[in-house]
Parts: structure tokens; C-alpha cells; sequence
């Protein structure tokens, strides 16, 4: 088994329908062979696990990029078809400008022999930053190797169980897959970190808030509670000496009443031993 070089793979997919367009048309380009592979592009078909709509996204002429954010999957089809011959077995990658910004290709490395259909490759963006992509540009390599013998019919990619044979849309059972559950990346895992954080401080602060009023109410009471209490002291003790005030005061009146008596009294004696003199004489 031998992967086939660059010329052998141009003399292999130039005369032959092994790339083709959806007509079912060989649409091999010859710019697209780099080194010992051929370059897939993209095709318009998409879908992204952050995707509100959670729904299949179709690119076009207006709209021709695909953002993949980190920390999400996204499955991605290719614009070609690939029809891999019963003698040979095909491997696929990801270009290594789009693996060093984080696209990991996690969908598989190979293609049987017979099989015949868009590529359909999930990815994962495990990379700090988003990817953008963009259709109808190159971003997938596919290697052929011939085998040492061509495989029998029956052990070929063409049975009713090979789900993938044929594809040439994003098939709802994929989609499902990823819709299940909550995605356990460490960028979401990260995001829920910050968010809790977030949601911690606005409980500390609501705490400290809530236990401030309460010590100032506390201190109000406090405050209040003693202010009560003198009032109340000065109260008790204003029943105890008044009676002894009201019984002081009346004895001053009393007393001044006496002395009033007494003293007109006197003054009239005075009076009457003036007037008796007065008279002897």
C-alpha cells in the first residue's frame, strides 16, 4: 500500500469521476493539488452548536461565512463529492493554517472504498479565538492510497448500514445528536465559571447591603430604646418627687397665710397701743 504523489494523483482524479460537482460532473481542478493531496472546499451547508435557532445554516452570495466560536462544534460539508474507487482507501485532514488557530477535526480520518458523497466533517474550535470560514474555499485534504487488492463488492461502503453512503445534506440525526444536553466545553465551562462569579458578587453585595440596614435599624432601636428608657427613669422619678414638691409648695403657702395673720395682727396692735397713748395724754 503506497499513498499516490502529486502526479499520480492528477493522472488518478483527471481521468476519472472520483471529484465531482452535484450533478454527478467531475469538476477536478488541477490548482487544487497540493504536494500528495487534493483540496476540498466548502460547501454551503452548516451547522453550529451556538446557533440560536439551533437550526442548519445555508450559506450564500450575501451571506458566505461561517463563524465557529471557541469552545463550540460545528459540522461542516464539503461543496465536492468524493467517489473513492474499491481499490483504494482515501484519508482526510484539515489544512494546518485552520489546526493551529484550535480546528480540530474529530468526525474521522478516513474514507472506505466505495463510498460515494459530500464529506461531512465535524469540527471543534478548541483554539482562544473565533474561526471564520468561508464558502467555496479550500480548508480540506484528502490522500488517496491504492491497496494491494481491490475489495469485493459486498466489503465495500455501499450497503443499506452505511448511513453516510450517498449524503449530500447535513442529516437531521446530527443535528439531534448535538442538540442533546448541555455542551461541557471548557470555554462553556469557563463561561458558566465567570457567570456564577457574577452571580456570587451580586449576592455578596445584596448581603452586605441587607446586613448593613439591619445594623442600622438595630442601632436606631438601640438608640431609640434608650432614649425610651431615660424618658421613662425621668418619668418615674418626676411621679416620686412631685407629691414632696405639691407638699413643700403648700406648706409655703400655708406658712406665708400664717405669717400674714400674724403680721397684721401685730401691726394692729401697734395701732391700738398708739391710739390708747394718744388718748391718756
Amino acid at each position: 500500500m503506497a499513498f499516490l504523489g502529486s502526479e499520480s494523483l492528477k493522472n488518478l482524479l483527471s481521468g476519472s469521476s472520483i471529484i465531482l460537482d452535484d450533478k454527478g460532473n467531475s469538476c477536478y481542478d488541477e490548482s487544487r493539488v497540493e504536494q500528495a493531496c487534493y483540496a476540498l472546499s466548502l460547501g454551503v451547508e452548516v451547522y453550529r452548536t451556538d446557533n440560536k435557532d439551533r437550526k442548519i445554516e445555508n450559506l450564500t452570495e450575501t451571506n458566505r461565512t461561517v463563524e465557529i466560536n471557541p469552545g463550540q462544534f460545528a459540522l461542516l460539508m464539503t461543496k465536492e463529492f468524493v467517489n473513492v474507487p474499491q481499490h483504494m482507501l482515501a484519508f482526510i485532514s484539515i489544512k494546518a493554517k485552520n489546526k493551529l488557530k484550535g480546528l480540530i477535526n474529530v468526525s474521522g480520518f478516513h474514507v472506505d472504498p466505495g463510498f460515494k458523497g459530500r464529506l461531512l466533517f465535524s469540527v471543534y474550535n478548541a483554539g482562544p479565538s473565533t474561526i471564520t470560514l468561508q464558502t467555496g474555499d479550500p480548508y480540506f485534504l484528502i490522500w488517496f492510497t491504492e491497496l494491494d487488492k481491490a475489495i469485493a463488492l459486498t466489503d465495500q461502503y455501499n450497503k443499506k448500514e452505511n448511513h453516510h453512503q450517498g449524503q449530500s445534506t447535513i442529516k437531521l440525526d446530527y443535528i439531534d445528536a448535538l442538540k442533546r444536553g448541555e455542551l461541557a466545553s471548557p470555554h462553556a465551562l469557563l463561561d458558566k465559571i465567570n457567570k456564577n462569579e457574577g452571580e456570587l458578587q451580586r449576592i455578596f453585595w445584596a448581603f452586605g447591603i441587607l446586613i448593613a440596614i439591619v445594623v442600622a435599624i438595630s442601632t436606631k432601636l438601640w438608640l431609640d430604646n434608650n432614649k425610651f428608657k431615660e424618658g421613662y427613669d425621668k418619668a418615674i422619678e418626676d411621679q416620686v418627687y412631685l407629691p414632696l414638691v405639691e407638699k413643700k409648695l403648700n406648706n409655703f403657702v400655708n406658712d406665708s397665710i400664717s405669717l400674714y395673720k400674724l403680721d397684721s395682727l401685730i401691726s394692729r396692735r401697734l395701732q391700738e397701743q398708739k391710739q390708747k397713748n394718744v388718748n391718756q395724754k
